[in-house]
């Protein structure tokens, strides 16, 4: 006799939402609601460097912008999917686990720790680029910048070490979600696709019945009833919707109480841009060049490993620069320079000429905001930089960088550090001028959940992406979603199937 599945409703067919119908399709009957209208773009932005055209676009229907404001009046733009795969089709190139500290620190909530983190980390994730339905790692390509900076570090006392942790001080290659060609992101992971997917429906609201059971959802569409609702629709989708849940003046209404949004956090991302003595192949001298666009094109279509496998990051070192035994900052060398990203679109390269710079986030920022909902649209602000140990950190950072650019190893290199004055005696102006978005939004809705991921005062409402962080495990959130999504679809299936059985 086949005993019928239960439904489930997963609200986001984003890096969290793809992962947990994944892993839940063989236990349950799986429905996504994805308020993307695009299930994919063309192939050429799947070249992981190309993905940065559509970034550089005033407006793209697969990319949508809006700015959020700074403390000092500059917008910020911010970058959200209209894809299915949700931010990791468009920001999740660059690739890092993080800390086992802070990863210890996030997972006791749940009851999970870093086996269990590491158990998805290696059934999810492989650097063998013949294994099919995982997401594939490739190591970045290097060029005389990256050994000179590595070579710098190096005689700083900063060992080489694997970039795809951050326990310790280290230096070397990045790791990139890529194939071999192309981008790998969570879609990367479905070999076999059961769930249903209803793309371009918002929904409006979660039903629920008179014990707190939620019971279905509601769509700009149709009603859709379930057994169980996820929302996973990140820090922007799931806050938005509990929020305007908590609006509602029914007086059995089961989330009026929540704590949401509060408490959100957001990289911000700094660079310290260089003019190279000589030709080093940077993006800025390619961009001026038909002919040496297609050479580097043809290398990568030749299979030669080239800057075109990333997003033009390629080394990085994990500091501790407060002195407290712990990282706090990540610098990375890329290999373009820009003149920042400011309203009305992004700028990528301030000249032709041989340049590179250095990409500076701390990774555990202290400022938080808050996300709002006025009428229909909602109301983002991170807070950057308001709290004076972000902005002292990306100090002692910059000051660092500059040591490191007159280091004799990268000095002889370089020609001119762009802003240097500046830089030096007014770095605090320099940070609020230059800095922006690593969109990365954080936080929400972990006051909201218990060790379960279920929303408080109901029965079968669960939350799991980017909004049940507290705090940043690294200094990119792709593969802490993707593996916070699994620990909780794994918990899921194991206290809705496995118990029962």
């Amino acid at each position: 006799m086949t005993v019928k599945k239960k439904k489930v409703v997963i609200v986001g067919g984003g890096t969290a939402g793809i992962v947990i119908a994944n892993r839940i399709q063989k236990y349950f009957d799986v429905v996504i609601i994805e308020k993307s209208k695009y299930l994919k773009y063309p192939i050429w932005f799947k070249i992981p460097l190309f993905i940065g055209l559509l970034l550089k676009q005033s407006k793209s229907k697969y990319i949508l912008k809006r700015n959020l404001l700074s403390s000092n009046g500059r917008k910020v733009p911010f970058f959200e999917s209209n894809l299915l795969g949700g931010a990791s089709m468009i920001n999740g190139c660059v690739h890092m686990l993080g800390s086992k500290l802070q990863w210890n620190d996030i997972l006791k909530k749940f009851n999970a720790n870093y086996h269990d983190l590491l158990e998805s980390y290696y059934d999810l994730y492989s650097d063998d680029l013949k294994i099919k339905n995982k997401i594939s790692l490739k190591t970045s390509s290097q060029n005389i910048i990256d050994e000179a900076f590595i070579k710098s570090l190096e005689n700083k006392k900063i060992p080489l070490g694997n970039m795809d942790f951050s326990n310790e001080q280290a230096c070397g290659p990045i790791l990139n979600t890529s194939k071999k060609f192309f981008r790998s992101s969570v879609l990367s992971l479905i070999k076999e696709k059961k769930f249903k997917i209803f793309m371009d429906e918002r929904v409006e609201e979660v039903l629920f019945n008179e014990n707190n059971d939620a019971i279905g959802i509601k769509t700009d569409k149709r009603i859709i009833n379930s057994d169980f609702v996820i929302l996973s629709g990140g820090v922007i989708g799931t806050c938005s919707i509990l929020l305007n849940a908590k609006n509602k003046t029914a007086s059995n209404n089961p989330l009026s109480n929540l704590k949401v949004g509060h408490n959100i956090k957001d990289h911000t991302n700094l660079r310290v841009n260089i003019i190279s003595k000589k030709r080093i192949d940077s993006l800025n001298e390619i961009s001026g060049s038909f002919y040496k666009k297609l050479l580097l094109v043809l290398k990568h279509f030749s299979g030669k490993n080239s800057v075109m496998i990333g997003t033009g990051a390629t080394s990085a070192a994990h500091l501790d620069l407060d002195g407290n035994g712990e990282i706090d900052t990540r610098i990375q060398i890329v290999q373009f320079s820009e003149s920042g990203r400011m309203e009305g679109g992004r700028k990528l390269f301030s000249s032709v000429k041989p340049s590179f710079s250095i990409s500076i986030t701390a990774i555990r920022p202290k400022s938080t905001g808050i996300i709002e909902i006025n009428g229909d649209s909602s109301s983002i602000n991170p807070m950057y930089l308001s709290k004076k140990y972000d902005v002292d950190l990306l100090k002692l950072a910059l000051k660092f960088c500059i040591k490191l650019l007159k280091s004799d190893e990268m000095s002889k290199n370089i020609l001119k550090i762009e802003d240097e004055d500046e830089i030096v005696r007014n770095p605090e102006k320099y940070i609020f001028n230059n800095f922006y978005s690593g969109y990365h939004l954080i936080g929400g809705s972990n006051e909201s959940i218990n060790s379960n991921f279920s929303v408080n005062n109901t029965n079968g409402l669960f939350i799991c992406d980017a909004s049940i962080f507290k705090e940043f495990a690294a200094s990119n959130i792709h593969s802490s979603v993707v593996l916070v999504a699994d620990i909780f679809a794994k918990k899921f299936i194991n206290q809705n199937i496995m118990s029962n059985e």
